[in-house]
């Protein structure tokens, strides 16, 4: 075992550390690009935030706010109103910085009853520095998060499997929206990332039986598995549907060996212990009550899932590859279509080539996030009206891509240098697309942008606002970012790291 761990050791700083760089760089591209308050309620997020930081963990659960509300003292420096979300050709210059005054007050927040874990960890530069700078750090160390989810990730289907088209599958999978969420104080962001990294740690687990079971795997699994159960309400749902999803069916040997080995029984009490206490804070505080719209009373169920599918559905999958800011800035249809191409390129080939259990994981990945999502939206219609968002779907949807090129290499759908291939034309195609969403919506902050022949700017160094870093660091930020990623891609699929592989893999048998 020794061998095996001097092997995988290098192995580990090659594929984990780049793919945390280039995620981190592309995050932090879209944290020093933003206006406050950015993404959907993230104003909401940092009042909570402030407020955990100084000590109010579990504030009175009260109308404050509306749904989930409580109130947060916090320096009113970082309270500003939004003069710009939902008007596309509005620009961000009309709003005022956070900064200035910095005495406390009593502020209501629709997100005063979230679980303070995620909160606490990025909250704690908005009480040193309730101005800019607290906010710029705070984004970053959401970046920091969960790039660091997504490396593991990327490190797992890279190093764990012996099918290197498994990249292909981690670059899909992670759409513009999970690297405009991670740019900004929302736990949206980091839950989807922890989704991912605890599939990426379960597909080798799980469906390779002839290897060798893993206790960095099992590690992975456990704080995954924890962050996932712990940052929103569902998490602990969400994680129970990836499991058993990865779980059913599975073969009775890999069972028993799941169950003999120690560090499986340590990842399952952790998981038990966050999950009871995610779900315990969800009950005692409320924080999955919502504030009432007035819809129409007369809504019934099944109206509510026919508009759902008919209606809701395709705005849903457009919202998994990404409508930035406050759902207010559409991209042109072909950045769009240019994605869905990169993932039917994955998705097709394994529904069409896998076994009955391969297609099987791959329709519950995505019939279970839509499912629950759609059942809960028309449930309340008539009470909450229609509010779910794709990004809710990401935490388990974000598997589909995963899994579906693992299986093309699992069934040997290609030969290494296609596969290898496959992997650099989705590297070319998704990249730049994530550069494009980042570049337009820059626009949208500083410019808005127009639909008349008169007024559609390009240009995203120019408008009436900039952040303080400035449009070029962010936008080159961004840049350097996408080329790390387009390293790690085409290292990972290269001849020294197909040798590594094997060398990592033959000692692991022998040991």
């Amino acid at each position: 075992m020794s061998r095996s761990g001097r092997s995988s050791r290098p192995l580990f700083r090659r594929t984990w550390w780049t793919a945390f760089i280039g995620f981190f760089l592309l995050c932090a591209g879209w944290a020093l690009a933003a206006p406050y308050d950015a993404s959907p309620d993230e104003a909401q997020h940092i009042i909570r935030a402030a407020g955990v930081a100084r000590g109010e963990f579990a504030p009175k659960p009260e109308a404050a706010g509306g749904g989930t509300g409580a109130y947060q003292h916090i320096p009113v420096s970082l309270v500003r109103d939004n003069c710009w979300a939902f008007h596309p050709d509005k620009s961000a210059a009309c709003a005022k910085a956070p900064g200035g005054d910095e005495h406390v007050e009593k502020v209501a927040t629709r997100a005063g009853r979230y679980n303070p874990v995620f909160y606490a960890v990025v909250g704690w530069p908005l009480a040193l520095w309730p101005n800019w700078l607290g906010v710029t750090l705070a984004r970053l160390i959401s970046a920091g998060l969960v790039s660091a989810l997504l490396a593991c990730a990327a490190h797992s289907m890279v190093a764990w499997t012996r099918h290197r088209i498994a990249a292909a599958g981690v670059l899909a999978a992670v759409t513009p929206i999970t690297a405009h969420l991670a740019g900004s104080v929302n736990p949206n962001g980091v839950e989807i990332a922890a989704g991912l990294a605890l599939i990426a740690a379960l597909i080798p687990t799980m469906l390779e039986p002839e290897q060798p079971l893993r206790r960095a795997a099992m590690v992975q699994i456990g704080i995954a598995g924890s962050v996932l159960m712990t940052v929103r309400a569902l998490g602990p749902l969400w994680c129970a549907a990836i499991i058993g999803i990865m779980l059913v069916p599975a073969t009775r040997e890999r069972l028993r060996a799941l169950l003999r080995f120690r560090p499986t029984w340590w990842a399952a009490a952790a998981l038990f212990v966050t999950g009871a206490a995610g779900a315990l804070w969800t009950v005692v505080m409320k924080a999955s009550e919502l504030a009432p719209v007035g819809a129409p009373p007369e809504l019934t169920l099944a109206q509510g899932l026919r508009h759902e599918v008919i209606v809701r559905w395709p705005n849903y999958f457009t919202e998994l590859i990404g409508v930035p800011s406050w759902l207010d800035t559409y991209l042109p249809n072909t950045a769009y279509d240019a994605w869905y191409l990169a993932l039917g390129s994955l998705i097709l080939p394994a529904f069409a080539f896998g076994r009955w259990s391969d297609r099987w994981r791959l329709f519950l990945f995505f019939i279970v996030p839509f499912g629950v999502i759609s059942l809960s939206d028309a449930i309340g219609a008539h009470k909450y009206g229609f509010g779910a968002q794709g990004r809710y779907l990401l935490p388990v949807a974000i598997g589909v891509p995963v899994l579906a090129a693992y299986l093309l290499g699992r069934r040997d759908v290609l030969d290494r240098a296609r596969s290898a291939r496959l992997v650099r034309t989705i590297a070319v195609v998704v990249l730049p697309l994530q550069l494009a969403f980042l570049a337009y919506t820059m626009i949208r902050w500083q410019a808005g942008v127009g639909t008349s022949l008169t007024y559609t700017p390009l240009n995203p160094l120019a408008g009436t606002w900039h952040p303080p870093a400035g449009s070029a660091t962010a936008l080159l930020t961004a840049v350097a970012g996408c080329v790390v990623l387009g390293f790690w891609a085409w290292t990972s699929t290269g001849r020294r790291a197909e040798a590594a592989r094997q060398e990592r893999q033959a000692s692991v048998s022998e040991s």
